[in-house]
């Protein structure tokens, strides 16, 4: 059975351009090896990201980044089993002031950037409403 998860976390400390840089290689080859894929978002220290295949490598996964202290207020968004996978690999979106360097980084997703859109299969899920939630809204501390 294979599901996916949604959750939302905030950086613990700051992370510039290197620090998520080394973050997307590390959680690259632990995913591979666990056959879990997804898409990570970071913005405005704040972190959204889709984890999705077997249960329980899933749930591993999700319980380590729950115990990892770059990490915090980390909440469980959705959880849903789902039939086929919609990322075929890891991804990350990432928003600064030049993508440039980052971009070229294996993985790397453009969907933070406006106009990027999810396949017609994945768009109306309740998980691909929360990932563009999070890719249009402004997260500045209150």
């Amino acid at each position: 059975m294979l599901v996916s998860i949604v959750y939302m976390s905030r950086a613990a400390t700051p992370f510039d351009d290197a620090a998520l840089t080394e973050l997307l290689r590390g959680s690259r080859l632990r995913n591979e090896a666990l056959g879990v894929s997804g898409i990570l978002l970071a913005k405005d220290g704040r972190f959204m990201q889709l984890l999705e295949g077997p249960a329980w490598s899933v749930d591993d996964r999700f319980a380590a980044i729950a115990r990892d202290p770059r990490h915090g207020e980390v909440k469980s968004l959705v959880r849903e089993d789902i039939e086929r996978r919609r990322f075929d690999g890891w991804s990350m979106a990432y928003r600064s002031l030049d993508d440039s360097d980052i971009a070229a980084e294996e993985g790397f997703s453009p969907f933070l950037a406006d106009g990027v859109d999810f396949p017609r299969s994945f768009d109306r899920t309740s998980a691909a409403w929360l990932l563009k939630w999070f890719r249009d809204r402004e997260l500045h501390d209150r």
